[in-house]
């Protein structure tokens, strides 16, 4: 048995609750989730803007310590501390071998039903199947997830700052870096910096960007851009696109991340490119005009990309965003902006509903 915060009903608050977690499967691991990120994403789904199907654990950003191993898990051991990723590819379909691991449809499973990839969930209460937010499910104190979806890290990491490296980070890196394929001297604009932009600011600063504009309609997260990395900061309005190009000899930004995900900041983003630029789309919406896309995309030969996960290989990437926190070039503890109790994960939801901080950590 273990505590979770469990999801039943559209509109209702989470009710706290002892659930049973099975053992794990072959190439399966457990394990004790010490803290939890909240992301937009289980926000969503608690607001009924993202359906998915119910009772279910939310919690997609974590990390914690192996508790148990199943038969054939040779990548983590009992003790170590890990990072729990929502993107745990086959390493073997043609989208792995072409080294595009964040396409491998193994993990597609776990993001639509919200079970492990085999469909089933290792979550129960009273002997009723709960479902575990994509595969994972770390609003509970003790998880299960495939071997692949565990990622050993060194302990000298704060759990707290650990658990983001699952989602806000990586994804907003790797939006950067992956994705948007940053080069040294670029001039950048980030639209959008929560906690998933701030880290689209941090992967500029460290390809080498020497113009990195951050867009957001909260100061306090425009103060937090320029200390992660940003050399100007605009608030959200109608005139950011000409005030991009002024800040960008009037051609534009090499790159720019929308994180958003409202139309009108789509069509921003796609505006501020400059001609054979890039725009990555992280959070992008639905609504886009297509006359806006034929003039200011094909007209101007700018390449448009979406971005899942930041384009990423967690097995890679986690590893080396470790080590980049390590040697004092990327920024963790400053993105948490508030810590709660697990009791109080309730208040942690409302916090990022509210568009306050960074990131809120709920710590086990």
């Amino acid at each position: 048995m273990t505590t979770a915060a469990l999801f039943e009903e559209a509109g209702a608050p989470l009710r706290i609750a002892e659930i049973t977690v099975a053992d794990p499967g072959p190439g399966e691991v457990v394990v004790d989730v010490t803290a939890t990120g909240i992301c937009h994403s289980d926000v969503g789904v608690f607001s009924g803007k993202l359906p998915a199907p119910l009772p279910l654990v939310l919690g997609h950003e974590g990390a914690g310590v192996v508790a148990a191993v199943g038969e054939g898990v040779d990548n983590v051991a009992v003790g170590d501390h890990v990072v729990l990723s929502w993107l745990a590819s086959c390493g073997t379909c043609y989208y792995c071998q072409r080294a595009e691991q964040h396409l491998c449809g193994r993990p597609r499973t776990m993001l639509g039903a919200h079970t492990m990839p085999d469909g089933s969930t290792r979550m129960s209460l009273d002997g009723t199947a709960i479902r575990q937010f994509c595969g994972l499910g770390s609003f509970s104190q003790r998880t299960v997830v495939p071997s692949g979806a565990a990622i050993a890290i060194s302990d000298e990491v704060p759990i707290a700052s650990a658990a983001l490296l699952g989602c806000g980070v990586l994804t907003g890196f790797g939006a950067a870096v992956n994705t948007g394929g940053v080069r040294v001297g670029d001039a950048v604009a980030v639209i959008g910096c929560g906690g998933v932009g701030l880290n689209a600011v941090q992967g500029a600063r460290i390809a080498g960007a020497t113009t990195i504009i951050a867009v957001d309609v909260h100061p306090e997260r425009l103060a937090l851009a320029t200390r992660l990395g940003a050399t100007h900061t605009l608030t959200a309005g109608d005139d950011v696109v000409r005030s991009v190009q002024r800040l960008t000899g009037r051609r534009g930004a090499d790159v720019v991340i929308e994180v958003a995900g409202r139309p009108e900041t789509v069509n921003q983003a796609v505006a501020m490119t400059r001609r054979g630029g890039t725009t990555v789309l992280v959070g992008a919406g639905p609504g886009v005009a297509v006359e806006e896309v034929f003039n200011n995309v094909v007209m101007a030969g700018k390449t448009v990309k979406g971005c899942l996960y930041g384009s990423a290989y967690v097995q890679r990437d986690i590893p080396r965003l470790v080590d980049l926190y390590r040697s004092g070039a990327l920024l963790l503890d400053q993105l948490v902006t508030e810590t709660f109790d697990f009791a109080d994960i309730g208040r942690a939801v409302d916090y990022c509903a509210d568009e306050q901080g960074a990131r809120a950590v709920v710590l086990s």
